[in-house]
């Protein structure tokens, strides 16, 4: 049932923009699709899965695979629904069943879940140490962990407040950190050290459908369901970012700007209903062409070269006892096993994955904080009148009540691949919630001419019974 009917107005679609060279569609490339993948790099691909690998081996990377596949096509369904209307997704999925308040109270809850545990300060924070005291971090040096944490969390923070646009400083960010130097560098680090052989093996992992080992850690398996490639509900946070790119409708409701280098920009409640017509059904079409163009070649193929090389080198040198001996330091213990062969790896390591949870820790957060805002500024229009149209004293607001929730929980401790096991388990519930959403915005809210295609209805059924499964699994409900 449809609760919220009401849009701004009936509108064309905003004609697509022309790519009429390679450099054209570079340039494109250095958005949502960039930014989703490198999201991923860090809490997938270089913690829960090669955990998971180095616990159970490498035939369990099928998990990764299939939850990769399915946050590519859903997040491919919610992005159309951002061309058609301008709308994140989430405001579209609010339009159902219950009030806009009582949503707005159910993605606190939610939002609160998958953001209350400070991961990548916590992971950066560790990285840090390891460098400070030239050794695997242990829990005996939680003291000064907890320091640098706090340090990694300012640090992290920094990029959210700079740029006239955030969208755009993150895509940049992500493009220079994570396509020019993270991947090549594992890419190359990789060939060199490890056995062609080792490598087919891992990658063979992804094809071995159904395996399960004895004693399968569920919490970890969980994990890898929910936070390979980006998240579960990866959909979620690509298409807001759609959104603030102004691709289709999202073109006529501004962006979220910087909080410094910035300038006041109108950010509108409500989107447009898309009227519909031939010409507008083409537009659409070519709009949907560009989202395939960057989600299918950096999202879903450049999540499974980033998800293969960094578990191959921790398959090939992290002895299994490492995920359960000290699972503190475990992000260090590849760059001391991998020093021994070659002399400058601990340093180099350690570098790289504190530049990937420097880069993925602010994307994380500007994702968080941007589903915030746009509930809040959705739900509540007399906001729109009282800050005269500029959703910044919401965005940062929200993020000053989290940065508080974040130094109390690092001073409590909690390990950090621990953090991102529950996180990423927990990650699951809004996969399954996302997926149940698409159908319905797909069916009581979209025109038929504008529906999704039979394959994607098909692949949102299979993704609420994947990440259901293992949510249920990873908590011991089933």
């Amino acid at each position: 049932m449809v609760t919220d009917k009401e849009f701004t107005g009936i509108e064309d679609i905003p004609e697509p923009f022309e790519v009429k060279s390679w450099r054209d569609y570079l340039k494109f490339l250095i958005g949502p699709g960039i930014i989703a993948l490198g999201l991923g790099l860090g809490t997938g691909e270089l913690v829960s899965g090669p955990y998971l690998i180095v616990k159970h081996g490498p035939l369990i990377l099928w998990v990764a695979l299939i939850s990769i596949f399915l946050q590519t096509v859903t997040a491919i369904s919610a992005s159309k629904y951002t061309i058609l209307t301008g709308e994140p997704f989430q405001i579209g999925l609010n339009r159902l069943w219950f009030s806009k308040k009582a949503w707005t109270a159910v993605w606190i809850v939610l939002g609160t879940l998958s953001a209350i545990l400070p991961y990548y300060p916590a992971l950066l924070g560790v990285t840090f140490v390891a460098i400070m005291i030239n050794d695997v971090p242990t829990s005996d040096q939680q003291f000064l962990w907890v320091i640098f944490t706090i340090i990694a969390l300012v640090i992290i923070l920094l990029p959210l407040f700079l740029g006239k646009k955030v969208m755009k400083t993150l895509g940049l960010m992500f493009f220079i950190i994570h396509f020019l130097i993270i991947i090549p560098l594992l890419i190359i680090i990789t060939l060199l050290t490890v056995p062609v052989t080792t490598i087919v093996e891992v990658f063979s992992g992804f094809f071995h459908f159904g395996y399960l080992p004895e004693g399968a850690d569920w919490l970890a398996l969980g994990a890898v369901a929910g936070f390979a490639g980006l998240a579960a509900s990866a959909g979620m946070s690509i298409s807001a970012y759609y959104r603030d790119t102004g691709w289709g409708m999202a073109k006529r409701l501004g962006h979220i700007p910087g909080a410094l280098g910035g300038e006041k920009v109108e950010f509108l409640v409500k989107g447009y209903m898309p009227k519909v017509n031939e010409e507008n059904q083409q537009r659409a079409k070519k709009w949907y062409k560009f989202i395939l163009l960057e989600l299918v070649p950096i999202f879903f193929f450049g999540s499974l070269i980033t998800m293969v090389f960094p578990c191959t080198l921790y398959y090939y040198f992290v002895p299994t006892g490492a995920a359960t001996e000290n699972i503190f330091g475990f992000t260090s213990v590849l760059a001391q096993n991998l020093g021994l062969m070659i002399a400058f790896a601990w340093p180099l390591i350690l570098i790289m994955f504190a530049l990937v949870f420097f880069a993925d820790g602010t994307g994380v957060i500007d994702g968080i904080m941007r589903q915030f805002a746009n509930i809040i500024w959705n739900t509540f229009p007399s906001l729109h009148d009282r800050f005269k149209g500029d959703v910044r004293p919401i965005y940062y607001g929200i993020l000053g009540i989290f940065v508080v929730i974040w130094l109390i929980v690092i001073i409590i401790g909690t390990p950090p691949v621990t953090m991102v096991l529950l996180a990423g388990s927990l990650a699951n519930i809004g996969g399954v919630i996302f997926s149940i959403g698409l159908l319905a915005v797909n069916y009581q809210i979209l025109p038929k001419e504008y529906r999704f295609s039979i394959f994607e209805v098909i692949v949102i059924c299979i993704s609420i019974v994947f990440y259901g499964f293992f949510l249920l699994k990873a908590f011991y409900i089933i």
